[in-house]
């Protein structure tokens, strides 16, 4: 599990995410990132060195939730580890969309994937 300050939560931060944010493909999940800029929205309370991230695995992927629920575990404990290291640069809302391919991939390919996104992105240290 994510520290509370480390998620991306509400509808608002998602909104400010999907407006000004851009987006990195991988085959399993798609991401979606942008710097933050405080004075830009300043009634919400960002910050320079805050760094958010939200996932989300849609209904259309499964009707079922423990399987939804199974792939956020393993899209989570990616970033967790990756957290633990330091190896991610704050300063940035960063949101994992899952696609449908997720359901047959397992927890090292889907590593793979927010690697690359992470790569593409630069948001590696």
């Amino acid at each position: 599990m994510l520290a509370k300050d480390k998620r991306l939560r509400g509808t608002k931060e998602w909104e400010v995410l999907f407006k000004e944010g851009n987006f990195v493909g991988a085959n399993s999940l798609t991401m979606k990132y942008w710097k933050i800029e405080p004075k830009k929205y300043p009634r919400r309370k960002f910050e320079l060195e805050d760094l958010k991230i939200g996932f989300s695995v849609g209904v259309k992927i499964s009707k079922s939730a423990v399987k939804r629920n199974a792939v956020r575990r393993k899209m989570r404990e990616v970033i967790r580890l990756l957290l633990k290291d330091n190896k991610i640069k704050s300063g940035f809302l960063i949101g994992f969309m899952a696609k449908n391919v997720i359901l047959e991939a397992d927890y090292h390919k889907i590593e793979e994937d927010i690697l690359f996104c992470l790569k593409k992105a630069k948001l590696l240290i």
